[in-house]
């Protein structure tokens, strides 16, 4: 009776909560908005020191083996992630943003002495009109002309100038997000177990139990995939940094660093940076750039089928038709970290189905032959 009371008790109680937000969304909705608003340094702190700790835990393994750099191991692997993070950020600031700046420049340069003269040849052979030849030329010459890209820069820095408060915001939001990502990174064990006792104390065991088991299953999937696509990234980048040297192809840092970033898109990511790289490298000869597709697709080759499997192995065990969808999926709603981020995330799912599955199936005594 008692039993019975208490759940009409909960249900009107969980009515009237739905009636009141549903009465005030507009007022609760702009709450919460203001608060996660507020928590963007958290939350972004948070992401970091999530994706840092995969290499960091490996780091600390290693520091553990040499005895007399044992109790030192989770300052050495903080400080040793820490430098390899920024050393990656300012190769991509300081290679591909000053590369792509002069490929710009040579393309507008390519547009101007080119484009003109396959226009006049289209329109000698007849397949151009007048009208259509003037139109073209006229929009490329406006397009390609460094007085109306100056016009854009300056209009562009006038605009850097007048939002000077959301760029120091943003800074600020990015310096407190380091913060907070050392704070969890150097305490992170004891957030573990206070979380877990906060768990305890507010839910059942048996819940609490199974929301440990996914929590286990999220980390270990994606220490498996994000450190398996750090190995991919440096293994893969080395080796065009390298064969584009050895051959003689122009931008070989900047190709090893685009698709070393690029890896963790699976599957579009290097191809991606196949392409981006040979267009940068047919401005300067397009039979280099066609030859660099070549070269390219040999050592993703040999990457993924010898190296990579003997180095890394199994990543997140995800079917290439779920592995695509969550890069489409990931990258239609979040953009390009959707698509990095998606795959261990439906890697995730399909392991929980699968488990649950394979469960049920054993439970109802059913064998089915076919996987």
């Amino acid at each position: 009776m008692k039993n019975a009371m208490k759940e009409k008790m909960f249900l009107i109680a969980f009515a009237a909560f739905v009636l009141l937000v549903v009465l005030n969304f507009n007022d609760i909705y702009g709450l919460v908005e203001i608060l996660l608003a507020s928590m963007n340094s958290l939350f972004i702190g948070a992401i970091l020191a999530f994706v840092l700790n995969v290499p960091m835990k490996k780091l600390e393994e290693l520091i553990a083996k040499v005895h007399f750099l044992e109790k030192m191991k989770r300052s050495l692997s903080l400080a040793g992630v820490l430098v390899g993070f920024f050393l990656i950020v300012t190769g991509v600031v300081m290679i591909i943003l000053p590369t792509l700046s002069t490929t710009i420049s040579q393309i507008v340069t390519v547009a101007n002495e080119a484009v003109p003269k396959l226009l006049d040849s289209l329109h000698d052979s007849g397949f151009l009109s007048d009208k259509w030849s003037e139109q073209i030329t006229d929009y490329i010459s406006r397009f390609t002309d460094w007085s109306n890209l100056s016009s854009y820069a300056t209009g562009f820095l006038s605009g850097l100038v007048t939002n000077v408060g959301g760029i120091f915001s943003n800074a600020l939001t990015v310096i407190m997000a380091f913060f907070f990502t050392l704070a969890i990174l150097t305490s992170k064990e004891h957030l573990q177990s206070m979380t877990l006792k906060f768990l305890y104390a507010l839910f059942p065991e048996k819940f609490v139990k199974n929301v440990t088991y996914v929590g286990e299953v999220i980390l270990d999937t994606y220490d498996k995939f994000l450190m398996s696509q750090i190995v991919e990234a440096v293994i893969i980048g080395m080796l065009i940094f390298v064969s584009y040297s050895l051959f003689g192809l122009p931008f070989g840092a900047m190709a090893g660093i685009l698709a070393g970033v690029l890896s963790f898109v699976p599957y579009i990511g290097p191809l991606a940076a196949c392409l981006i790289s040979a267009l940068f490298i047919s401005v300067q000869s397009p039979l280099q750039g066609l030859g660099s597709i070549v070269l390219f697709q040999v050592l993703q080759l040999i990457e993924g089928n010898i190296i990579y499997p003997r180095v890394v192995g199994q990543s997140v065990g995800l079917p290439i038709l779920f592995t695509l969808a969550a890069a489409l999926i990931g990258g239609n709603l979040f953009g390009l970290l959707g698509m990095v981020f998606f795959t261990p995330i439906f890697a995730v799912i399909y392991r929980l189905v699968r488990e649950w599955t394979y469960r049920r199936l054993d439970e109802k005594s059913i064998q089915v032959d076919i996987e």
